[in-house]
């Protein structure tokens, strides 16, 4: 979840930056780190952080899970405290270095035949604000192939997680995973694939329904309100 939020706050401006300016030589940098992150592997990544932050400049931990604080009674998590949230900032951000370029150069590609489309050309007639029709009015109607792409790359997400959890030594669902194959535990195993694949499904009807919010035209055949 912290690697998606990662994505969405760091792509989207980045996209519509290079979008909008797409000779700037700040865009043709975003291009070029995409190009880069596209080809670097996840684990090498996660241990470059590690190396620079942790190890060298010693701003943030290198492995665990932190402190944890109870929440509604029942919930033990990191996200409610100082601690916690460093120990998960490295993994996040191995995580989102993975997604963030593809989702960079997709916003950019749409937002480049969005801000083509005449209805973007009468709201700048009508003397509409530039914020106002880039991240309103165009990226609105960007945002649909990158939610189906989301959708996808959020399942795929939980198979980095082995790599990078195991790394960073967090106690999650990938960490487990490989626990289990290690000790050859096969319910575990089993029980970790029902589970992923229920991520999956939950995903894509979480897709279905941002695309009823997004775009109202986007309706089920025959359905009616």
């Amino acid at each position: 979840f912290c690697a998606l939020l990662l994505v969405t706050v760091i792509a989207t401006p980045l996209g519509v930056f290079a979008a909008i300016k797409p000779k700037h030589i700040m865009a043709r940098g975003v291009l070029l780190f995409s190009t880069l992150g596209l080809s670097i592997p996840i684990f090498i990544v996660a241990v470059f952080l590690m190396y620079f932050f942790a190890i060298e400049w010693r701003l943030l931990p290198s492995f665990g899970r932190g402190d944890t604080t109870l929440v509604f009674g029942f919930w033990q998590s990191g996200l409610f405290n100082k601690d916690g949230l460093l120990h998960l900032l490295l993994p996040s951000l191995s995580l989102a270095f993975v997604m963030t370029p593809i989702f960079i150069r997709l916003i950019r590609a749409e937002m480049i035949d969005v801000l083509q489309s005449d209805y973007i050309r009468f709201a700048w007639a009508k003397g509409i604000s530039a914020p106002r029709i880039y991240f309103i009015h165009a990226l609105k109607n960007t945002m649909l192939p990158v939610i189906t792409v989301g959708g996808i790359q959020a399942g795929t997400l939980v198979a980095y997680t082995i790599l990078t959890e195991s790394i960073f030594q967090w106690p999650g669902m990938g960490f487990l995973f490989m626990d289990a194959v290690t000790r050859v535990d096969a319910p575990l195993i089993s029980a970790y694939l029902i589970v992923v694949g229920l991520i999956f499904v939950v995903t894509n009807t979480l897709v279905d329904v941002v695309y009823s919010l997004v775009n109202p035209r986007v309706r089920i055949p025959g359905y009616s309100s």
